[in-house]
């Protein structure tokens, strides 16, 4: 057991076939934040054989929120950030570890995805290369240098935290690495419901989040919220009459979308 590795997995409305492959961690400290309408421990136990701790919120606080508070509950150097819908092997969470633990300026490590787990696995390829961004769904990240930093904002809900954590790197003397012998596969998207009430909130939080990032990183136009919200408006009665479901919630979820970012400037004083 790695006793210098934590792995921490936020859960949310994730189907019970997934669980399964949290066993994967089971050499490690396991650490699991729940947003569920109730306390899920015992069935998750059914599947992961090992211990673990467990903290679980009725209401949904986002992803940002739930994963720096597990974040706020590692004791060790390192953490693992990944999902319940994603395979990876010990010999490849065994490389990444090894190549974080070694280097002074990377703040995060990823695999190599691959599209199937039954693809060919170069173990001994032993290039490792720095990029500018990684999947998110899976990462190996130093401790201290993510306190120094920081890991998600707070202000994103589900989607673009990622896309703005690597823009703060990138702006900073710290650097991300891809290894490329070690190897993980992501069935994206798959990890949680896809009923109407979650296809809403994640087309809502894509376009909020969106405006967000742009914010943040100073390149929001105005013209650009006028048109969108313009748009819908026009679309969204047109679609409704042609009984086009997928285009109606995308509609309503463009038009709710801006709106939560337009209260968010409100809130904090902000203007675009």
């Amino acid at each position: 057991m790695n006793s210098n590795l934590t792995v921490i997995i936020t859960l949310y409305k994730t189907p019970e076939k997934y669980l399964k492959n949290l066993n994967q961690y089971k050499d490690y400290k396991i650490l699991i934040f729940d947003q569920a309408t109730q306390n899920n421990s015992r069935i998750i136990s059914k599947h992961l054989k090992t211990n673990f701790k467990y903290f679980f919120s009725k209401k949904n606080i986002g992803l940002p929120k739930a994963t720096n508070f597990l974040i706020s509950k590692v004791k060790t150097d390192f953490f693992l950030f990944t999902q319940a819908d994603i395979i990876i092997d010990k010999k490849s969470i065994k490389n990444l570890y090894d190549n974080i633990s070694k280097t002074n300026d990377v703040i995060f490590a990823g695999p190599k995805f691959l599209k199937s787990s039954l693809c060919h696995k170069n173990y001994n390829n032993k290039i490792s290369k720095f990029v500018g961004k990684l999947d998110a769904s899976l990462m190996i990240c130093s401790y201290k240098k993510v306190r120094n930093i920081g890991f998600f904002d707070k202000d994103y809900f589900l989607y673009w935290e990622d896309r703005d954590l690597m823009e703060r790197v990138n702006k900073s003397n710290l650097k991300m690495k891809k290894i490329m012998n070690a190897f993980a596969v992501h069935e994206s998207s798959k990890s949680s419901s896809n009923s109407i009430s979650t296809l809403f909130i994640r087309r809502i939080n894509f376009k909020f989040g969106e405006y967000l990032f742009e914010f943040k990183h100073k390149k929001i136009k105005k013209i650009k919220i006028i048109r969108n919200i313009f748009l819908n408006l026009i679309l969204l009665p047109l679609n409704l009459i042609l009984f086009k479901k997928n285009m109606l919630i995308e509609n309503i979820s463009q038009i709710i979308g801006t709106i939560k970012f337009l209260i968010y400037l409100i809130f904090n004083q902000y203007s675009p």
